[in-house]
């Protein structure tokens, strides 16, 4: 169903003609000024009391990120010095072993 040729017409004066005028509040600029201050007074203990659950949430997600980063880092390390003892071990003990992993063999 179309609707009538004129909805779009009476839409676009009745657009037009309209006009938001809130009431205005005299105290509205001094009680942002008084916020502002208030905020400005608030030392850092007092802003870490009042956001402590999301401080330590944070905190405690950087220790849990910082330890996996530490463990990946000190497996990757612990097995390349093994490969590096075990290249070690076999060369001293077998030649052949060593033969092969000199620099541009075959």
């Amino acid at each position: 169903m179309k609707p009538p040729a004129t909805a779009p017409d009476r839409l676009s004066r009745v657009l037009a003609e309209w006009r938001v005028q809130p009431p205005s509040n005299p105290h509205f600029r001094p009680a942002v000024w008084q916020r502002i201050a208030q905020g400005r007074r608030e030392s850092w203990p007092t802003y870490l009391r009042a956001h402590l659950v999301g401080w330590t949430v944070a905190a405690g997600v950087a220790v849990v990120a910082a330890g996996w980063a530490g463990h990946t880092a000190g497996r990757a390390k612990l097995a390349a010095d093994r490969e590096q003892m075990v290249i070690s071990y076999l060369g001293e003990i077998d030649p052949r072993v060593m033969a092969k992993l000199r620099p541009g063999s075959p």
